[in-house]
């Protein structure tokens, strides 16, 4: 037996770690990203169903801008965060790594994810409070 062999070993089993701890990663931000485009949908249907704004009224005031924009950057940022977990398994197997995107970690990239889809709820909510007081 080679004395490599227990180094493939313990790698083998640090990268399974990695993976399984990317997919959960992953698949969380899978449901930020749905939850985000839901909500995206919702909003429309929030203004017009149960604030029970005219159709041709323009919704696209500065909240909710700023709320769109929220959960905009939170689909695109969970998709980047899902792109990047892969790359960076596959920089763990030694493949040809495409590098363009090394300089900008995983970890930010979902906070910025969670921070974004916390805020566009947070939003949300002070909409909605407003506009039930006012109308």
């Amino acid at each position: 037996m080679s004395s490599s062999h227990p180094s493939r070993a313990k790698e083998r089993v640090d990268f399974d770690r990695e993976h399984k701890v990317m997919k959960m990663f992953s698949d969380n931000a899978k449901t930020y990203i749905q939850l985000s485009g839901a909500a995206l949908a919702l909003t429309l249907t929030f203004a017009h169903q149960i604030l029970h704004l005219p159709e041709d009224k323009n919704i696209a005031d500065g909240w909710m801008i700023l709320m769109w924009s929220c959960f905009l950057l939170t689909v695109l940022s969970g998709a980047l965060y899902q792109y990047l977990a892969a790359k960076y398994l596959e920089q763990q197997v030694d493949w040809e790594f495409f590098k363009l995107w090394g300089w900008i970690q995983a970890g930010t990239v979902y906070g910025v994810m969670l921070a974004s889809f916390y805020g566009g709820a947070l939003i949300f909510t002070i909409y909605a409070v407003i506009h039930f007081t006012h109308h």
